[in-house]
């Protein structure tokens, strides 16, 4: 099994294959990841970050998402904003640090289980995710919303709800598309107006 080192970026938020992260960088270890990146031509992964201990840097847990970015803008707070697109699941393995608190870790792609669609009994979340895109300003291009998709739709919400940062990586890890709309639907509160609420 081939294993590639890749720079990590503990959030406390997960991105998944096919997903539109943006991301405010304002450290100076992730302003020299970003360089770095962009100068190689490389992708960093996006992973949860476990609870930092006193005075420690918080550590990246053991799965996440290689990611590419696709573009950069200079904030008006001076920070520099970049936009990631998700890749692929991976398993993270020998994470290291850097002198500067950069972490490091060795990766090898994740395959997710077969796709499916959308279960019925699951097709309120549809309307969920529309809104929340729309709030949130993403922009998917109209070819790349796949909302009947179990894979595609699992993903995006568990992007986008306000779910905690440990449930996020459990939905991560999750391998069935199916399986993962089912850990959600009892998380969310559905009126007929279509808005949600986290339980």
């Amino acid at each position: 099994m081939s294993y590639t080192a890749h720079a990590l970026f503990p959030l406390s938020t997960v991105v998944f294959p096919g997903g539109i992260l943006p991301l405010r960088i304002f450290e100076p270890r992730y302003l020299e990841m970003v360089s770095h990146c962009m100068r190689e031509n490389v992708d960093f992964v996006v992973c949860i970050a476990r609870p930092a201990r006193h005075g420690d840097f918080a550590e990246p847990r053991a799965m996440g998402t290689r990611v590419s970015i696709v573009d950069f803008d200079r904030l008006p707070d001076g920070a520099l904003g970049i936009t990631v697109h998700g890749r692929d699941r991976v398993a993270i393995e020998d994470p290291r640090q850097t002198p500067n608190g950069l972490w490091w870790g060795d990766v090898v792609p994740v395959d997710e289980d077969s796709d499916g669609p959308c279960p019925i009994e699951f097709a309120p979340l549809k309307d969920i995710v529309a809104a929340l895109i729309a709030e949130a300003g993403l922009h998917y291009d109209s070819s790349n919303l796949a909302y009947d998709s179990a894979s595609w739709l699992s993903a995006r919400l568990t992007e986008l709800l306000p779910f905690d940062a440990a449930t996020k990586h459990t939905l991560l890890t999750t391998d069935d598309p199916q399986e993962r709309l089912r850990r959600i639907r009892p998380m969310i509160e559905i009126d007929n107006g279509n808005r949600q609420s986290r339980r």
